[in-house]
């Protein structure tokens, strides 16, 4: 079925999400020509939708089952004011924040399958986004039917060498592994986990091998929606020390809890994708 959404260009766009690093099944399907809108895919879980900007009604369609189009309201978190965001940020001192909005207009932060964005950001440590890209799609490919993302029964149970075998995981394989184990056996909850408050989910995580301070945070923004989650990887340090060298680490992150209380995490990614775009 076809669902529409009147969206403006500051509440939704899905180039600047796609690249924003938090999300690595959306895609860009077709590119528009002679009229025609360019079309998107996204998949989570066992859901996948087609949307594209239609012109003649200005609206943004979305194709999926009408079984699934709550998941994905919920998935696109259309219930969030964004924009509010914005004005509080278009209020600040903070000149290359500002940048970053301006550069990211249409950012949105996404309410993904548990399962798969905790595997997901098990394969991104240390790891770069098309590298990331391509082992998940080997691991949907090889697993599942290649659109779906392949359940824990599965994984718990491939062999260490196969699952390392052309699926660039390598050490991290290990982890998915007993990651998958624990779920099937009930001795790891994520629902669970996911339900819980901030400082007891990110203490959960922290238990887990082959989760750090990194993941975990990127697990609870992305997946668990802990909008207070400020993830930091290679590129926020670069941003700390470039564009905020006036403050010590924790100077920052007091700043930033200080100062965008509640919504640190959307903050982070405006960052993330303007300097990234720099």
């Amino acid at each position: 079925m076809v669902f529409s959404k009147k969206l403006t260009a500051e509440e939704f766009n899905p180039e600047v999400i796609m690249n924003s690093g938090q999300v690595f099944r959306m895609k860009r399907e077709t590119k528009g020509a002679d009229g025609m809108p360019d079309t998107y895919s996204a998949c989570s879980g066992d859901n996948d939708i087609y949307f594209y900007l239609n012109k003649e009604t200005d609206t943004w369609d979305f194709v999926c089952e009408e079984s699934q189009w709550e998941f994905w309201q919920n998935y696109f978190d259309f219930n969030t004011d964004y924009v509010k965001y914005n004005n509080l940020i278009r209020k600040s001192n903070d000149k290359f924040l500002k940048e970053s909005l301006m550069d990211s207009f249409g950012m949105r932060i996404l309410r993904q399958d548990l399962w798969e964005v905790f595997i997901s950001y098990v394969i991104s440590q240390n790891n770069n986004i098309p590298k990331i890209k391509k082992s998940i799609q080997c691991l949907c490919d090889r697993y599942s039917d290649g659109i779906h993302f392949p359940k824990a029964d599965v994984l718990a149970y491939i062999p260490q060498d196969e699952l390392m075998d052309g699926t660039a995981l390598g050490y991290r394989a290990d982890y998915i592994i007993g990651i998958s184990k624990q779920v099937v056996e009930g001795k790891l909850d994520i629902l669970k986990i996911s339900q819980m408050s901030y400082e007891d989910a990110y203490s959960a995580l922290l238990q887990i091998k082959g989760i750090g301070p990194k993941v975990a945070n990127c697990i609870m923004l992305y997946g668990f929606h802990f909008m207070e989650s400020y993830p930091i990887d290679t590129w926020m340090k670069k941003i700390i020390a470039e564009d905020y060298s006036n403050y010590s680490k924790s100077e920052y992150l007091e700043y930033i809890n200080s100062s965008y209380s509640g919504f640190e995490g959307y903050v982070q990614q405006l960052q993330f994708y303007h300097k990234r775009n720099k």
